[in-house]
């Protein structure tokens, strides 16, 4: 004798409510979220040997940026981040979980989009950061998400139903 258990035909056989679906949302709101986001550019001077002057150098780019010169072009002649220096120090989009604390802490202190701090003393030596763009915190809403929580709830509730039978 046997017992035959499909896990596609149990799944099937489950009834999808609106308050059940919308309890699985409420449990699973942290996967419906997206943190904030920031797009920044910056300019590295690497410490190396002589950190006064490489403190100096990043003091006297900042002033520069700071009144308004082109940061772009500021990056391409004196960063020493090769991965973001021919894009004028664009860094693109991230989280604050994507940098280190110091420079995470300027970067998302930051309130004006253009706003230029600097220097910031990390690891890597001295940045001047300028934010270029914020995307806030977001939590999609349950009408959102209804149509791509339906299947999910369904194969949650089917292997609880499964390991049940199953038992």
């Amino acid at each position: 004798q046997y017992l035959r258990l499909d896990l596609g035909e149990i799944a099937a056989s489950v009834q999808v409510t609106d308050e059940g679906l919308r309890k699985y949302y409420e449990e699973n709101l942290a996967r419906n979220e997206t943190p904030e986001r920031r797009k920044a550019s910056h300019i590295l001077v690497e410490s190396g040997s002589d950190d006064a002057a490489a403190k100096k150098e990043a003091e006297e780019l900042a002033a520069r940026a700071k009144a308004g010169e082109d940061f772009a072009a500021l990056a391409r002649e004196h960063s020493d981040d090769v991965g973001s220096r021919a894009a004028g120090g664009d860094l693109g989009w991230a989280t604050r979980e994507a940098y280190v604390p110091e420079f995470s802490t300027a970067l998302f202190g930051m309130k004006d989009k253009g706003e230029i701090v600097g220097p910031v003393r990390t690891q890597f030596g001295y940045h001047i950061i300028r934010l270029d763009d914020v995307e806030t915190a977001h939590v999609r809403s349950f009408d959102e998400v209804r149509a791509e929580l339906e299947p999910e709830y369904r194969r949650d509730q089917a292997q609880n139903l499964f390991y049940e039978q199953s038992q």
